[in-house]
């Protein structure tokens, strides 16, 4: 759910406001209405923002160093130790630069061989002249040799490199490109190339011995700095009032803190007032939610938070995106290994990680459960091994081979997934509604029941006869009627307060949107039933290639070969259906629930002004 805020307004006396400021943030309640306009042209506070900004990207980066068993403190203040830690990283770059010019240098050298720059000079003084050249090997001409004593140094992909030797004044004219060599030597840079590798690697040493230290403290430093920023906001978002003597600010506080606020405003000297929000006011979002529901939290905010005056959907949306990781991931034993492997993690885990743990306890239980009603376990078919003790629950399975013919060849699992996906597309038209009875009141919300129970009676009386039963002919007519009925809510009840012809159009667009929508929709989660099927024989592929290319080897050489190959073959198959399992599930949560649902997000993040420092 969404908690109910109320707005609250402030007149502080300009003397008493840096010490009420300092008071406010201690309570740490209160959601400062932020002046976006000022915000944007705070050159300090867009300062800050980029100083919070840079320290979270070198928090990335050193968390990606490597743990050392010497950890070092770095010997550098707070206030510089960003600037120290971006110097190093810096420093780095301009190695790896540098190198790849010294080596592209270096490699200039490497068909000419070992030979002495010094032993040139003394022959050219001597009277003598080098060149050297590079070309083709199909047009190097063999008479060169006679003509300037050429001599092939060396041939390499495709090219000659040769020297000639001729008396000094000689014009050496070829139809070969003249090998130009860098200014420093081989021995020169191979000196420059090993002092930098040197260079770069005593750094990253370095990084290495100082991360855990350099990441606590730049956590604070972060926290730090967002106080401060936080203030620079408030104070942005102040009005000056009677020649500025008065300060006016506005905020938002949930309303089971109204009473504590007030009782703390009243021995201010300030003068306060609390209002409920208008439509017009952007209200902050805080959910507040049972255990369970808690735990999908982070779906919801991955997309958007809804706005203040919409639902909150996590807790309608977390069985089915339980359930839907089930089907996608669809192993009995898969879910076993999420359920333990969550479990004795979230035994010793952080506060901040323990609720994504107990999450992925849920959704591993839920895929054991799906594994076991498929009969697929590490991709064993259950219902097809010849084992006595599961003689008696095979034909419980809920399989094509089992229950086939009484769906008309159709595999139960994809008539499940497309039943779910019809139930949560009109749980989320009911929700839809309720929606727009909160914000407009219900006269809104009627055409969207209306097609809510125009659905349901079209699937009774056209999808009874289909499975062979009988209506009898009096409730039949009862059916009929309410759906007359619907129809009337739908084409000239749409749009409460619009002429009838009005109505009628809309009712006409809405039903084309509906026939089209609804059809894809629905089809949509069949993606589960096959996401959950490929897995499931992946799996089985696996299992088959680790005892049908091992047959015939000795035991202790095909029981490792078939071990690698089934840990091997299920560490892919389960990464697969990881992201399958995560990705498919929010496609129809973020697209076909939330469309029929009416969500709109866009919500603000209820952003108490606060310590985030203790001191």
């Amino acid at each position: 759910m969404i908690v109910p805020m109320m707005k609250l307004s402030l007149l502080i006396f300009y003397k008493e406001y840096q010490t009420f400021l300092g008071e406010l943030r201690e309570k740490g309640m209160v959601h400062i209405h932020e002046n976006t306009e000022r915000t944007a042209e705070d050159t300090d506070l867009q300062a800050k923002l980029m100083l919070i900004r840079r320290t979270g990207e070198m928090i990335t980066h050193m968390q990606s160093r490597n743990d050392v068993e010497q950890v070092e403190k770095v010997k550098v203040d707070d206030e510089h130790l960003l600037d120290y830690l971006e110097g190093l990283y810096s420093r780095q770059d301009q190695i790896e630069q540098q190198l790849a010019g010294l080596e592209k240098d270096h490699a200039a050298y490497r068909p000419w061989g070992r030979f002495s720059r010094e032993m040139i000079q003394k022959l050219e003084t001597a009277g003598w002249e080098f060149h050297f050249f590079s070309v083709p090997e199909q047009k190097y001409q063999p008479e060169w040799e006679e003509m300037y004593d050429a001599v092939i140094i060396s041939e390499m992909m495709g090219q000659k490199y040769f020297v000639t030797v001729t008396p000094a004044g000689t014009s050496v004219n070829l139809e070969a490109d003249p090998y130009l060599f860098p200014q420093a030597t081989a021995e020169e840079l191979a000196k420059q190339i090993t002092a930098l590798r040197e260079e770069s690697v005593n750094i990253g040493k370095e990084l290495d011995a100082v991360s855990q230290d350099a990441i606590e403290r730049l956590k604070k430093y972060r926290l730090k700095i967002t106080e401060v920023a936080d203030k620079i906001k408030v104070e942005d978002a102040a009005q000056h009032l009677i020649d500025e003597k008065v300060i006016a600010l506005e905020g938002w506080i949930p309303v089971e803190r109204e009473a504590e606020m007030r009782s703390f405003l009243e021995t201010k000297d300030v003068y306060f007032e609390f209002t409920r929000p208008t439509p017009e006011d952007d209200v902050p979002v805080q959910l507040k939610n049972n255990a369970y529901s808690k735990l999908f939290e982070p779906v919801t905010e991955m997309f958007a938070l809804p706005q203040y005056r919409e639902l909150d959907l996590t807790p309608f949306l977390a069985p089915f995106f339980m359930l839907f990781f089930g089907m996608c991931m669809g192993d009995g034993g898969y879910g076993l290994i999420i359920w333990l492997a969550c479990f004795i993690i979230g035994r010793k885990a952080s506060p901040s990680v323990k609720g994504y743990l107990v999450l992925g306890q849920y959704l591993g239980i839920m895929t054991v459960i799906v594994g076991l009603l498929t009969g697929s376990f590490f991709g064993i078919a259950l219902d097809s091994v010849e084992w006595p003790w599961l003689a008696g629950v095979k034909s419980l399975f809920l399989t094509e081979a089992n229950y086939g013919k009484y769906l008309g060849g159709y595999n139960p699992m994809m008539i499940i997934a497309v039943a779910v996906g019809i139930i949560q597309i009109l749980y989320g038209m009911c929700l839809n509604a309720a929606r727009l009875t909160k914000q407009f009141g219900f006269k809104y919300a009627v055409s969207t029941l209306g097609w809510v129970v125009a659905i349901i009676l079209l699937g009774v009386l056209i999808g009874l006869p289909m499975l062979k039963v009988v209506i009898p002919e009096g409730l039949k007519y009862v059916l009929y009627a309410l759906l007359g009925l619907s129809a009337l809510t739908i084409y000239f009840y749409n749009s409460p307060g619009k002429g009838i012809f009005s109505n009628f159009g809309s009712g006409l667009w809405g039903t084309y949107n509906m026939a089209t929508g609804l059809l894809g929709d629905t089809l949509s989660y069949i993606r589960l039933f096959a996401i959950g099927l490929t897995g499931s024989i992946l799996g089985g592929v696996f299992n088959t290639l680790a005892f049908q290319l091992t047959d015939g080897l000795p035991f202790i050489v095909k029981f490792i070969a078939v071990f690698l190959i089934l840990l091997v073959g299920h560490s892919i198959n389960f990464g697969l259906c990881m992201i399958s399992s995560f990705v498919h599930p929010m496609r129809l949560t973020f697209v076909e629930f939330y469309k029929n649902a009416g969500f709109e997000g866009g919500g603000k993040q209820y952003a108490p002004f606060r310590k985030k420092v203790n001191d």
